[in-house]
């Protein structure tokens, strides 16, 4: 099965016959099995068939939508994907159970695209099939293949927990005030620091108290750059003051006491390698 025979599945998915989360599960069967052959895949559970992607293909495509989305969801269930993470295949399952709202993407969104879709309960995945589009780099990814597997393995981060997906999407949701509001747009010349409130607000799925002791440290590193400075000790007061009001304003007195205690506890301040 080769790469390139993506094209019957691409049409099928643009004519209605497959659904999203279907295409999405077949272009992954298809890199799978151009990367490692054979290898491309094993049972979970030994009462199972082995893999056999060509068998899957045939049977899915003689079923309508609905079927398919259920047919190839059992995949993903039994089976286990060579050199992926067991999380990938769980958010993949998830969707085709459509448990996970997610949105198949074809362009790649910009960081505030991501942003909206966090706050309003979804994530991108981005499903890039022109050819050999596909197979250049995507960001700092080797291809679209691996490009999706990031997206996926960030879905998982995003909905695998109930009280955790409620809180990124609360904090995502004052992130984007913030930024309509205009409270970063004195920090947002500075490429650094733009950089990584990038990251923060479309790459990072992760405890809510994570990503703010992430955010006052990237405040903190912004200081320390513009006034040349070596180690937030050194910060004047002044710009201690300016980083506490802006945490402040985004999450309220409560959530900053808490976030500038723990970080006090772990002595230093949280950098973010990029």
């Amino acid at each position: 099965m080769e790469l390139n025979n993506l094209s019957h599945c691409i049409a099928r998915w643009r004519t209605g016959e497959v659904d999203d989360p279907s295409y999405a599960a077949l272009y992954f069967l298809h890199w799978q099995v151009s990367s490692h052959g054979k290898r491309f895949a094993s049972r979970r559970y030994k009462g199972d068939r082995r893999p056999d992607a060509d068998l899957w293909l045939e049977e899915s495509s003689s079923l309508d939508q609905r079927q398919a989305r259920d047919y190839l969801r059992g995949v993903f269930e039994r089976y286990q994907f060579f050199g992926i993470i067991g999380n990938v295949p769980v958010a993949l399952a998830a969707w085709l159970r459509m448990d996970w709202p997610l949105t198949l993407c074809e362009h790649i969104p910009t960081s505030t695209e991501v942003l909206r879709m966090q706050v309003a309960g979804t994530r991108p995945v981005t499903v890039l099939s022109a050819w050999p589009r596909m197979l250049n780099p995507v960001l700092s990814k080797p291809n679209a293949f691996a490009f999706m597997i990031h997206d996926l393995e960030h879905a998982w981060k995003f909905f695998h927990d109930p009280e955790m997906h409620r809180q990124q999407r609360a904090f995502f949701r004052l992130l984007l005030s913030a930024l309509a509001e205009g409270r970063f747009d004195a920090y947002l010349h500075d490429s650094v620091f733009s950089a990584k409130l990038d990251y923060l607000i479309s790459d990072m799925n992760t405890h809510t108290m994570h990503a703010a002791q992430f955010l006052r440290a990237i405040l903190v590193e912004y200081h320390l750059r513009r006034e040349d400075l070596h180690h937030p000790s050194k910060l004047t007061k002044m710009a201690r003051e300016e980083v506490s009001a802006v945490m402040a304003s985004l999450l309220g007195v409560d959530w900053l006491v808490e976030v500038e205690s723990r970080m006090i506890q772990q002595n230093s301040v949280t950098f973010s390698n990029g």
